[in-house]
C-alpha cells in the first residue's frame, strides 16, 4: 500500500557515530577511532537504525554512541562546538540494565525531535559513554555563555527523562580541554 511509503521528515537530518578506542588515546589521536555509522532525516529512518543496532547497555566498556546534527563533527573542535558545553547525566554501572537505554532513548529522541528548545538552533547533539565505573549521556550545546537558554534545555532535558532526583551539571567544552577530564571538571551551571 501507498500509505507505508510515506516517510515523515525530521527538522533536521542527524549523523549516528561510533567510537570504541581499543587502546588509550589522547586529544590528538581520539577522533582516530570514530567511525559515521549511518545518517538519517526521516522518523522511519531512525527507527530502522534504532531496531538493529546494540542498545546502549549492551556496548563494550569505553564506547559511545555520538548522534549529531549532520555537518557537526561530535569533537571539541568542529565551529559548531567550539564554544558551547554539554549537559552530563551520571548513572552508576548497577543502573546500566535497568535505566541506560531508557534514557539514552528518550533523550535521542527529545535531541532529534525539537523537544529541548524553542526558537534558538542551540542543540548540536548527545552521546552516550559506556564506562565501568559510571555511565553518562551528554548533551552538547553551541553556546555554553548563554546561562539562561542552558538552564531551559537542561531543566526540559531532566523532565523529559523524568530523573526529579538526579541534579545534572553543564560543563563547557573549554574547561573539560584545559583540564582533560569531563568527570573531574566544576559544572558552569546545575539543575537540581
Amino acid at each position: 500500500p501507498e500509505e507505508f511509503a510515506v516517510k515523515h521528515p525530521l527538522q533536521h537530518t542527524w549523523t549516528w557515530w561510533y567510537d570504541n578506542p581499543r587502546r588509550r588515546t589522547n586529544q590528538r589521536n581520539w577522533s582516530n577511532n570514530l567511525k559515521k555509522v549511518y545518517t538519517f532525516g526521516t522518523v522511519e529512518d531512525f527507527w530502522s537504525l534504532w531496531n538493529n543496532i546494540k542498545g546502549a547497555h549492551e556496548l563494550p566498556h569505553g564506547s559511545n554512541y555520538h548522534v549529531f546534527k549532520d555537518g557537526i563533527s561530535p569533537t571539541w573542535e568542529d565551529s559548531a562546538n567550539s564554544v558551547g558545553g554539554k549537559w552530563i547525566i551520571q548513572l552508576r554501572n548497577n543502573q546500566r540494565d535497568s535505566m541506560l537505554n531508557n534514557c539514552w532513548m528518550s533523550a535521542v529522541l527529545a535531541c532529534i525531535g525539537c523537544s529541548l528548545e524553542e526558537e534558538k538552533e542551540d542543540i548540536c547533539g548527545i552521546v552516550v559513554s559506556v564506562r565501568k565505573a559510571a555511565d553518562k549521556i551528554c548533551l552538547w550545546t553551541r553556546n555554553a555563555k548563554d546561562k539562561e537558554n542552558c538552564l531551559l534545555i537542561g531543566t526540559r532535558l531532566r523532565e523529559l527523562l523524568n530523573l526529579p532526583n538526579l541534579k545534572i551539571g553543564y560543563q563547557a567544552h573549554q574547561d573539560a580541554m584545559n583540564s582533560n577530564s569531563s568527570f573531574g571538571n566544576k559544572n558552569l551551571y546545575e539543575v537540581k
